[in-house]
C-alpha cells in the first residue's frame, strides 16, 4: 500500500513541469542543509562542548567549501553531465548528512560531513541551473529562476521553525531531515522521463587546453564579475540575517531597556521573527521572478542592489547605541530581505544570457564563487564587529557603503555588448 501510495504521488508530481519542481526540491534540500544546524547552534554548541568561536568555525565551514567548489564543480557538470553530476551530488549530501548520526559527539566527523555538505550543495545548485537551463522553455526562464531562489529562502527559513519542535534532539533532525530531502529528489529522478538531461550527458569532454580557455573567457567578463558582487551582497546578506538576526534583535530588545531576551521564550521568538524576515525573502524571489519578464534585467538588478544598499544603513541606524530600537530594527530588516530576494531570479538569467551554450555551468560556477566570498565575508565582519566593537552597526554600514560602491560601478558597464 504505501509503495502504490509513494508512486501515485511521483506520478502526480511528474505532471508539474520538471523545469519547476527540479530547482524547487532541489534548492529547498540546499537552503535547508545551509542553516540547519545555525538552527539548533546552541545544542551543537553544548555536544561538542565549544565556545563561541569554534562554534563559529563549525557553522561556517560548508560555506567555504561552498565558496571553494564553484569554478571546479561548473567544470565537472560541463564535463560529467548534468543528469550525472545531480545523482552524484545528491548520494554526496544524503551521505554527509547521515554520518554524523553514527558518531554524534565525534567533532571531527561532523566538520568533515559539514564540509562535504558544502562540496555536495555547490555540485547540487550548478547542476540543477544546468537542468532548468536544459529544460526551461525561454519565456518561462525568469519564472523558474525566481521559483527555484523562493526554494531556496523557504529552505532556509523551515530549520527555525521546525526544529525546535524536537526539543533536545534538534540536532539528530537537522542530520536527519537534512538528509531525507536529497533522497527524495534522487527517487523522484529515476520516476521522471529526462531526456534531454540524458542526451546531454553523452557530450563531447573537453581537453584540458579547452577548459582553460574556457576559464579565461569567464574570469575576464566585467560583466560576471558585476553579477557575482550583486550577487554576494543579496544571497551572502539572506544568509548572514539567517546566522546573525536573532543576535542582532536580542541586542537590541536588551538595549532598549526592556529586558526580555533574558526569558526562554524571547529566544524562541527572535527566532521566529528571524524566520518571518526569511520568509519575505522567499515571497521576493517569487516577486523577482516575474518583475524580471517585464523590465530590463539590468536595469532591476541595479535598482534592487541599490535597495539593498539604502536599507543595510538603515539597519545600521536601527542598531547604532544612541537608537537601537528593536521594531525599527526588525522592520527595516524586511525589506532588506526582500530587496535580496528580488533579484536572484535576475542574477541568474543574465549570468546565462552572458555566458556561451557551452560554459554555462562554469560561468555560474564562477560567478557563484565571487558571491560566495562575499557571503562568508559577512558572515565573518559580522561575527568580528560584534564581538570587538560591542554590535552591528559599523559592519552594516560597511557593508552598505560597499554596495553603493558597487552600484555606481556597475553604471559603466554596456550591456548591450556580447563581448565584455
Amino acid at each position: 500500500m504505501d509503495a502504490t501510495v509513494f508512486y501515485r504521488f511521483a506520478q502526480g508530481f511528474s505532471m508539474v513541469p520538471v523545469y519547476f519542481w527540479l530547482p524547487a526540491l532541489g534548492c529547498l534540500g540546499m537552503g535547508f542543509m545551509f542553516l540547519n544546524v545555525s538552527a539548533v547552534a546552541e545544542q551543537f554548541r553544548l555536544l561538542f562542548d565549544l565556545n563561541y568561536a569554534g562554534l563559529g568555525v563549525f557553522l561556517s565551514a560548508p560555506f567555504w567549501a561552498h565558496t571553494l567548489v564553484q569554478v571546479p564543480a561548473g567544470l565537472v557538470v560541463d564535463r560529467l553531465g548534468t543528469l550525472r553530476a545531480l545523482a552524484l551530488s545528491c548520494v554526496l549530501c544524503a551521505a554527509a548528512c547521515f554520518a554524523p548520526l553514527l558518531a554524534p559527539h565525534s567533532l571531527w566527523l561532523a566538520v568533515v560531513m559539514r564540509l562535504i555538505v558544502g562540496l555536495a550543495t555547490g555540485l547540487l545548485f550548478l547542476a540543477v541551473v544546468s537542468a532548468v537551463k536544459l529544460l526551461c522553455p525561454p519565456v518561462y526562464m525568469s519564472r523558474a529562476q525566481g521559483l527555484q531562489g523562493a526554494a531556496f529562502s523557504l529552505g532556509t527559513m523551515v530549520p527555525f521553525v521546525l526544529l525546535p519542535w524536537f526539543g533536545g534532539f534538534g540536532w539528530a533532525a537537522a542530520y536527519a531531515l537534512g538528509g531525507l530531502l536529497p533522497v527524495m529528489l534522487l527517487v523522484l529522478l529515476v520516476f521522471t522521463p529526462l531526456a534531454p538531461l540524458r542526451q546531454e550527458s553523452a557530450a563531447t569532454s573537453l581537453s584540458l587546453k579547452e577548459l582553460l580557455a574556457v576559464l579565461g573567457r569567464v574570469a575576464h567578463n566585467r560583466r560576471l564579475w558585476y553579477i557575482g558582487c550583486c550577487h554576494g551582497f543579496s544571497f551572502g546578506t539572506i544568509t548572514a540575517l539567517g546566522n546573525w538576526l536573532t543576535v542582532m534583535l536580542a541586542d537590541s530588545d536588551k538595549a532598549s531597556g526592556q529586558a526580555v531576551a533574558g526569558s526562554g521564550g524571547a529566544v524562541a521568538a527572535w527566532a521566529l521573527a528571524t524566520s518571518m524576515v526569511l520568509l519575505a525573502g522567499t515571497f521576493a524571489r517569487l516577486a523577482g521572478g516575474e518583475l524580471g519578464r517585464s523590465m530590463p534585467k539590468p536595469r532591476l538588478l541595479a535598482l534592487l542592489v541599490a535597495g539593498i544598499g539604502l536599507f543595510y544603513l538603515l539597519v545600521a541606524l536601527a542598531c547604532s547605541s544612541w537608537v537601537s530600537n528593536v521594531w525599527m530594527l526588525f522592520g527595516f530588516a524586511l525589506p532588506l530581505a526582500m530587496c535580496c530576494g528580488g533579484t536572484y531570479a535576475t542574477v541568474f538569467t543574465l549570468t546565462i544570457e552572458v555566458a556561451g551554450a557551452s560554459q554555462t555551468a562554469t560561468a555560474i560556477g564562477f560567478m557563484s564563487m565571487l558571491a560566495n566570498c562575499v557571503n562568508v565575508a559577512l558572515i565573518l565582519l559580522m561575527g568580528v564587529v560584534r564581538q570587538y566593537a560591542g554590535g552591528f552597526a559599523p559592519a552594516m554600514c560597511l557593508a552598505g557603503l560597499s554596495v553603493w560602491a558597487l552600484v555606481f560601478g556597475g553604471r559603466k558597464i554596456d550591456w548591450r555588448s556580447r563581448q565584455k
